[in-house]
């Protein structure tokens, strides 16, 4: 007897629209684009620069607001909070992963881990045992105590994963998180968000990498703000990664 798995809706965008400027100087950034994602689900969005991408996760992130449409995360509707309401849907519900790491040079590792859930009122003994178990998923325990100049770009970006998923998230979004990386080191990243959010966490990732992309359960095709229909959107058989961690 076979038991439907019930999926809980995390992301769900919809007809979203997004026009900077006015007039004859409006550009259109996005034309509405619809899309929902699961919890569990990894979601890669591709396209070539200036389609549109990075705009989409900004506003799916709540970083920025829509001209026109609809963000739901987590059964929130992000249009309807003040900015301090939104503040904290991001602080508690989404996850951050960026192409240039935005770790603070004038922290240690395990402190930028931290620094979420410092910035909640969490104690430290508790928080400080939450940036330690992250640093130690993503291989860093040895190099808690040093400073970001200190590390290598590879152990930048596992530091800023671990940051963004310290405060469990239900939502984790990377803006070309492997742009800065060697494929070696970008796989690696790849390898470690399929892991370490495996069946808990949706994650939403923007990418010009094909070959990253394919990773996915799904791929969102976008072109000139627009998403763009087609039956290779859907990878039915995505390949098997491992994970290989060595502090």
């Amino acid at each position: 007897m076979s038991v439907e798995r019930k999926m809980k809706t995390v992301l769900q965008t919809s007809n979203l629209r997004k026009i900077y400027g006015q007039d004859a100087n409006a550009v259109a950034a996005l034309r509405g684009v619809s899309l929902t994602v699961d919890a569990g689900e990894f979601v890669a969005v591709v396209g070539p620069s200036g389609c549109g991408k990075s705009t989409f996760l900004h506003l799916c992130g709540g970083m920025d607001r829509p001209t026109e449409g609809r963000v739901m995360v987590g059964g929130v509707d992000l249009n309807e909070l003040d900015d301090e309401a939104l503040t904290r849907v991001r602080r508690e519900q989404i996850g951050f992963v960026f192409q240039s790491f935005n770790l603070l040079p004038t922290l240690t590792l395990v402190e930028n881990i931290a620094l979420p859930v410092m910035l909640a009122g969490i104690p430290r003994a508790i928080y400080r045992a939450r940036a330690e178990e992250g640093a130690r998923q993503v291989g860093l325990s040895h190099r808690l105590e040093h400073y970001p100049s200190q590390v290598s770009g590879g152990e930048l970006q596992r530091a800023a994963i671990a940051r963004a998923l310290v405060h469990q998230p239900v939502l984790l979004i990377a803006d070309e998180p492997t742009g800065n990386l060697d494929s070696e080191n970008g796989e690696r990243v790849l390898r470690l968000l399929k892991t370490l959010t495996s069946g808990t966490v949706a994650i939403l990732l923007a990418t010009h990498d094909k070959a990253l992309a394919s990773a996915a359960d799904r791929v969102l095709r976008m072109r000139d703000g627009t998403e763009l229909p087609s039956p290779e959107s859907v990878l039915v058989e995505p390949p098997q990664l491992g994970l290989e961690l060595r502090e």
